[in-house]
């Protein structure tokens, strides 16, 4: 009885959250069913909307568990209480009429003292949100953009209402049926062009739950840097231009924190580990080796097989970064679902990377970390998100870079160049 109650009929019985006025809903619906032949239709049309209503909101979305959902339906009904309930008493005794009256202004007034708090928090609900899953930072970075012109839009994949109630800028959902050109394209060239040039979108924002077709993943994986990162939801940014040649190859040799990122130096063997670059306790001779097929920036890749393992290297200079933003990116590939990630760890506190997809293509993995104050020490690792008990399992590892620096790092832009 208290699940329907408290649940089920939580619209009209919820008399904490939505006062004691809606249970009259239920004895003049009844009223309406037995008098429905003398209804007009457009009467029966409302009143079967409303019923579909509560049926799907109540029933189905389980209506105590989403309050904003069900106080949707409250003007409705209130404003079927008062329509059919002067039907009922409109031919009745004159006395009788203000008698009930009386008492359902008493039910108003007493409806509203109590309830007045959860009304309350419903009206405020958008502007004073303080929630510790609400996203803050992220919408105040959006609202402050400066490289949105007027006609540039966001892509919006997911959280569509976060976006349109609480940003200043112009967006696309998905859903939108003039972003269905760009999702029909067959290769991603053609869809990069649309996305960029008909859409005018150049920033993507993704929830960490919404799947992408495979053309919007490959996009962000080949053609956008990740910007901000919030509570699993992702803001990317379309790149803009390539360095050459000369400057990406500046860019591994003096500008990365790591040595030996692209995996060029093996001076102990192409059996043994790269150059700066060791393993856990699970990591033996044997299990990383120089790759030279499977390649993404350089001649050589590292290529390790095994489980339950990581790859690490050490900054040997961690103290000069303590308190300072640090921006980690690799290329990985695998055919292993969900199972490999990048890691900024400094002995207190840790950022991870999203997981590889295992679609065995190259995919960029990238992590955003401030340092802790007080770190012990700064590891950069290619870890391990799942044990899958198999040992020939395979990942392949390259281009890796660490930066000091804003989201905005122009280094960040020409990863998918190989050197």
């Amino acid at each position: 009885m208290e699940v329907w109650l408290k649940q089920y009929l939580s619209l009209f019985f919820a008399f904490d959250t939505y006062g004691n006025l809606n249970w009259l809903a239920i004895p003049l619906f009844v009223y309406f069913v037995a008098t429905i032949r003398k209804r007009k239709r457009w009467e029966i049309a409302i009143v079967f909307v409303f019923f579909l209503s509560c049926l799907f909101l109540l029933g189905i979305i389980k209506g105590r568990f989403n309050f904003r959902y069900i106080f949707t339906l409250y003007p409705f009904t209130l404003a079927f209480i008062l329509l059919y309930g002067w039907e009922f008493i409109k031919k009745k005794n004159h006395c009788l009429q203000i008698g009930i009256l009386v008492i359902c202004g008493i039910f108003v007034f007493l409806n509203y003292y109590y309830a007045r708090e959860s009304y309350g928090l419903f009206w405020r609900h958008r502007v004073t949100h303080v929630d510790y899953s609400f996203p803050h930072e992220l919408l105040k970075f959006i609202n402050n953009i400066e490289d949105l012109s007027s006609d540039s839009m966001i892509l919006v994949c997911s959280h569509r209402h976060l976006f349109y109630y609480y940003t200043n800028k112009k967006g696309i959902y998905f859903g939108d049926p003039k972003s269905r050109i760009f999702f029909n394209q067959k290769n991603r060239e053609a869809a990069l062009d649309i996305l960029k040039n008909q859409l005018k979108v150049k920033y993507i924002l993704v929830h960490w739950r919404y799947k992408p077709s495979w053309i919007l993943s490959d996009i962000i994986i080949n053609d956008c840097d990740l910007v901000y990162a919030e509570l699993g939801i992702y803001l990317y940014r379309l790149r803009e231009k390539d360095l050459d040649k000369e400057e990406l190859e500046k860019l591994f040799i003096n500008d990365s924190l790591l040595r030996n990122g692209s995996f060029e130096n093996w001076n102990r063997g192409p059996l043994k580990k790269p150059d700066f670059f060791e393993g856990g306790d699970n990591i033996f001779e044997g299990m990383v080796i120089r790759e030279e097929k499977e390649v993404r920036v350089g001649r050589y890749s590292a290529k390790i097989r095994g489980d339950n393992f990581s790859f690490a290297q050490d900054l040997t200079n961690y103290e000069e970064y303590r308190g300072k933003n640090l921006i980690c990116v690799a290329w990985v590939k695998t055919n292993v679902p969900d199972k490999y990630r990048i890691q900024i760890y400094d002995g207190i506190d840790s950022i991870f990377s999203k997981r590889h997809s295992g679609r065995g293509d190259w995919e960029l993995l990238q992590a955003n970390y401030t340092v802790n104050p007080l770190a012990k020490f700064i590891l950069i690792r290619v870890i391990q998100a799942e044990k899958t008990g198999k040992v020939d399992d395979v990942v392949y590892v390259d281009g890796a870079l660490l930066v000091e620096g804003d989201w905005n790092t122009f280094y960040l832009y020409t990863l998918h160049r190989t050197l």
